[in-house]
């Protein structure tokens, strides 16, 4: 449709007009319906931007139609428990991370999203084709995600530079100046690419008293995790942690099981090295609360 600007963007997430209001009203009854299907058509008839990368106009949304990054990242916190904790997310993220431009509610009411100030990968000559500026867009993308694990709602899906952005309504949107804010530049590159173990077997942890106790609950709930698979995995290694506070484990060996945990899980092979860099957070954290039988 064409280009807007920053602040623009920020006006019509504060004050949307009546028609944006009412469809995402019923985004939110649809949500706490459980009405998944509904959610997602009535999310499709919400304006979606494109905020870290210009594409000419009438251009599909591809990688190859990329022209420039704006210098802008999307974040997404989602499937977050409550409203109140959303809203709580929001300024807390906001507070403590001076790139963040803007921070709003999710149309659902159940998410934060946020665009960050980033130094925008250049396509101009040399190696900096295209392709590589996609690529260390993700690297920077994927520093971010390592910031951000501990909160455990981060959706890796914002990783993709063209992802589209709904737009929502947060008459509270919190924001500042783009000049005043810090512009991030750290990067994760992946080496290689994790193994997809989704065909093994599930990991079994042979053991017995005190220390199969300590397990236990944790290989259940990793194993059934079926979706919102950051804060279980999360809670579960915290757990797990208090269990290796106490002694009834090594952390060597509680960080291998839970590595093993996640990947023999099919839901968590979308971001396996995530999942694992939260788990090892989680135990790490655990270790200083330690929970006795």
């Amino acid at each position: 449709m064409g280009y807007i600007s920053l602040s623009k963007f920020i006006e019509i997430h504060k004050n949307p007009d009546k028609k944006t209001v009412e469809i995402i009203e019923q985004i939110s009854v649809a949500r706490e319906q459980g009405n998944l299907k509904l959610k997602g058509k009535l999310k499709q008839r919400l304006t979606a931007f494109t905020p870290s990368t210009f594409i000419a106009l009438r251009d599909a949304r591809k990688y190859t139609n990329i022209q420039a990054f704006t210098g802008l990242m999307q974040i997404d916190l989602d499937k977050i428990k409550t409203e109140q904790e959303a809203v709580d997310l929001k300024d807390h993220i906001f507070h403590q991370h001076e790139e963040i431009v803007c921070a709003y509610l999710s149309p659902s009411r159940r998410g934060v999203k946020a665009l960050m100030r980033i130094k925008p990968p250049s396509m101009i000559g040399g190696i900096y084709s295209r392709e590589y500026a996609i690529d260390k867009y993700k690297a920077m993308h994927k520093a971010v995600e390592r910031e951000f694990e501990e909160y455990g709602y981060f959706d890796s899906a914002t990783k993709n530079s063209i992802l589209p952005l709904f737009l929502s309504y947060d008459k509270d949107i919190v924001f500042r100046n783009l000049d005043e804010c810090k512009i991030w530049t750290k990067e994760k590159w992946i080496d290689k690419e994790y193994e997809n173990l989704n065909t093994t077997q599930t990991f079994k942890y042979n053991s017995d008293g005190s220390r199969n106790r300590a397990t236990d609950l944790v290989i259940n709930a990793i194993n059934g995790i079926v979706d919102n698979g950051h804060p279980q995995v999360r809670t579960a290694s915290l757990i797990l942690g208090s269990r290796v506070g106490a002694g009834y484990i090594t952390r060597w060996e509680a960080e291998a099981l839970m590595e093993n945990l996640i990947k023999s899980n099919s839901y968590l092979q979308k971001n396996i090295r995530g999942y694992i860099l939260t788990s090892k957070w989680g135990i790490k954290n655990g270790i200083n609360n330690p929970k006795y039988y």
